[in-house]
């Protein structure tokens, strides 16, 4: 897949050498502007940077989602996306208007080494991307999407939406994983120009889908 092993090793390397956190490392100045999510009547809410609008872009109220199209799912009271093993996967992407490539690759929520379908398709942006992703009838386990969006050149910017990795380090307590919006790194010429937390969640939600997929 077009970029797929340079970003995964661009991704580590990032990962290791920058911080954790909105903003990125701290030689990278957090944009002025951001958005708050859910703060209001009091709940516990999100904040992160307001991206250039150049950059291509996920919705921060429409986050990318595995629809409700089995009756197993429907029947979930959170939400929860489930499919049995070989089964078609749906799932939608909205994407803002600089985003003309959206390439996904569905990847293990336990192990994000571990993918078992990727998908490219284009966009005139601005829209929900309808996506119709595939598992064989022996896999098995939670998965997500991977997702890395494009203007009209890839090689000269992409913008990779991918889970936190967790830490090893018992004392680290803070969300990760499927359990944490989606870290956002932007790739210009190759080369990591700085990574943001976002508000862009994985959770469920009742009677309209989920950030993963559950296939068994």
């Amino acid at each position: 897949m077009i970029l797929n092993d340079v970003r995964h090793g661009l991704l580590f390397l990032a990962l290791v050498t920058m911080q954790a956190g909105c903003g990125g490392g701290d030689s990278q100045r957090s944009p002025d502007n951001v958005i708050n999510v859910g703060f209001d009547g009091g709940t516990i809410g999100c904040i992160q940077p307001r991206f250039p609008p150049e950059q291509p872009d996920l919705s921060v109220l429409n986050p990318p989602i595995f629809l409700l199209t089995t009756t197993t799912a429907q029947q979930s009271t959170a939400g929860q996306a489930q499919v049995e093993p070989g089964d078609p996967i749906d799932a939608e992407v909205t994407v803002n208007g600089a985003t003309r490539r959206v390439m996904v690759e569905l990847a293990n929520a336990w192990s994000e080494a571990d993918y078992i379908y990727t998908d490219e398709v284009e966009t005139s942006g601005n829209e929900s991307v309808s996506l119709l992703l595939f598992s064989d009838a022996n896999v098995r386990g939670r998965y997500y999407m991977r997702l890395t969006l494009c203007g009209f050149d890839c090689d000269e910017r992409a913008v990779v939406f991918d889970i936190r990795p967790c830490s090893d380090d018992p004392d680290v307590n803070e969300p990760c994983g499927i359990n944490a919006p989606y870290e956002r790194t932007l790739l210009e010429n190759g080369e990591i120009v700085r990574v943001d937390d976002t508000c862009v969640d994985l959770r469920a939600q009742p009677g309209v889908g989920s950030g993963t997929v559950v296939i068994q």
